[in-house]
């Protein structure tokens, strides 16, 4: 703990573009089943024990599209967590005095478009001014026009809801212009149900609703990662506590459109 506070003591902030790294290739153009596998994975900056790294990769076989935050990477990391047949799009909140970045990073089986963006979330968390970040990428789909437009979010550690309310605000602000299906999901610190029901009134403004998990096994405090969407159909969510080499459960969803 105390190695990891000292090298957020000091850090870099990075500009677009270099705050973007991507890697890999791809085993498809699009998505073409119909079905969407996501993963939604807090990685705990990948300390979660000796087998985090095999839990990664079990996360990938059981999915097409992995939503992680907490992505502690170096060059060599990220080769590390983009596995074969896979594309990786890390997104930096910031780049610490060891040349190790810390953000969020979207896995996916099929190749994204040239459209990638980083939004810096509006408020740093309080203690050590670190900021946030959420990374948007589209995706073309088999039989739609439009592609599929995916935001993975790493919100900052609110409590107070007026300002989280702002935070979800300023992110829909700063988002590109999109008529087709949509994917927000990641960490959103809900620490609150009052919390989790104001964001989700605000995101319903442009269309996105909550997906609630079914007898969801974590308790309130520990509900943190949500899923939001429009223009899909969810056919089932669940979090696999099995998987127990991060302090965070992954959620998994099977997502379908027509």
């Amino acid at each position: 703990m105390i190695e990891s506070l000292r090298h957020v003591w000091k850090i870099e902030l990075l500009k677009d573009p270099v705050a973007l790294w991507r890697i890999g290739v791809c085993e498809a153009f699009q998505f073409e089943s119909g079905r969407i596998r996501l993963a939604v994975w807090n990685l705990c900056k990948g300390a979660g024990g000796g087998l985090f790294e095999h839990d990664y990769r079990m996360v990938c076989y059981r999915s097409d599209l992995i939503l992680t935050q907490e992505a502690l990477l170096s060059e060599k990391g990220l080769v590390t967590f983009c596995e074969p047949g896979f594309e990786a799009i890390h997104a930096a909140s910031y780049r610490r005095g060891d040349g190790v970045r810390d953000g969020v990073m979207t896995v996916a089986r099929v190749s994204s478009t040239p459209a990638t963006h980083r939004i810096v979330c509006k408020y740093p968390e309080p203690v050590f001014k670190t900021p946030k970040v959420a990374l948007v990428t589209f995706y073309r789909m088999q039989g739609r026009e439009q592609s599929l437009m995916v935001i993975n979010i790493h919100a900052t550690l609110i409590r107070r809801v007026k300002s989280a309310l702002e935070e979800i605000e300023h992110l829909i602000a700063n988002l590109p212009e999109h008529d087709g299906p949509i994917i927000l999901a990641g960490d959103f610190n809900t620490f609150t149900v009052s919390y989790l029901e104001a964001i989700s009134k605000c995101l319903r403004g442009i269309g996105l609703e909550y997906v609630p998990i079914p007898n969801d096994p974590r308790p309130v405090l520990g509900a943190l990662d949500q899923v939001f969407v429009r223009g899909l159909t969810i056919e089932r969510i669940f979090v696999d506590t099995a998987i127990k080499n991060s302090d965070h459960f992954p959620v998994f969803a099977d997502l379908i459109w027509e």
